[in-house]
């Protein structure tokens, strides 16, 4: 492409994204063959994970629950998420994938305002990456706020909104774990509410979006005194929970995206 060009297709892409101060790093997923499409991969989920305590259902626009933020400073789930949609994008030897690594910073929490419906706006530093990445595709992941909606073998259940990465807490609702039969007040679920967007590499166009809102519910088996279900998982499996659903999320929704 010509300079000129280049420098129409670049200022296409840069509008204003607020102060906040990031940083970029380039990491390439070894591919098998090499391919037309180039795929940059972008993630601003992992900034944190939020704990949702259910509230009572009062019968207003009002969200009734009460929320935690657990700080990720190292960015533990955009590393995870970057993982695994460069396999996905990899799988069959088909594509290239360039992950694009953005240290937790306040443009994770304003990632929706980059996408609309038409294009994707990055700041200057993305753009700059791009460029040097060759790649011809963008893949983004942002956070999508959706109402709460936690699968249950007869139904959902759940009130108010999620968004982002995090876990939904119950400490009210009766449930039965089918396999025992043992009885429990309460459930822990991780979700995911993500939304997927491919666009032009080069001209910003949006080409595809996909929605991701899921959930896993895990209820808390009977026990002669009241359990919060935040505490009977530890750390670690809370992770490798949350990791799990959002591998799979991901490696099914990605080749959705990019079949456009």
């Amino acid at each position: 492409m010509h300079k000129d060009a280049n420098s129409r297709a670049r200022r296409q892409w840069i509008q204003a994204a607020g102060a906040a101060a990031f940083t970029t790093a380039l990491a390439a997923v070894p591919a098998r063959a090499q391919t037309a499409r180039r795929y940059a991969v972008v993630s601003l989920v992992g900034d944190k994970l939020t704990v949702v305590y259910a509230g009572p259902v009062t019968g207003t626009l009002l969200d009734p629950n009460r929320q935690r933020v657990v700080l990720d400073a190292k960015g533990v789930m955009d590393q995870i998420a970057l993982s695994a949609v460069g396999q996905a994008l990899e799988a069959g030897g088909r594509a290239k994938a360039i992950l694009l690594a953005v240290a937790p910073s306040p443009l994770h929490e304003q990632a929706e305002r980059l996408v609309d419906d038409k294009s994707v706006a990055l700041p200057g530093s993305l753009v700059d990456a791009l460029e040097q990445s060759r790649a011809t595709h963008l893949v983004m992941i942002t956070k999508h706020r959706a109402d709460t909606s936690i699968p249950l073998l007869d139904g959902r259940l759940g009130g108010g909104k999620l968004r982002g990465l995090g876990y939904y807490v119950d400490t009210r609702t009766e449930l039965r774990v089918v396999e025992s039969g043992a009885t429990g007040r309460g459930l822990l679920a991780p979700y995911v509410y993500l939304q997927l967007t491919l666009a032009d590499a080069r001209t910003g166009a949006v080409l595809n979006h996909r929605l991701c809102a899921a959930a896993r519910a895990f209820p808390v088996a009977a026990s002669p005194t009241f359990v919060d279900p935040w505490d009977v998982l530890s750390t670690e499996e809370k992770i490798a929970r949350l990791r799990s659903l959002l591998e799979s999320e991901l490696a099914r929704e990605i080749p959705l995206l990019v079949a456009t």
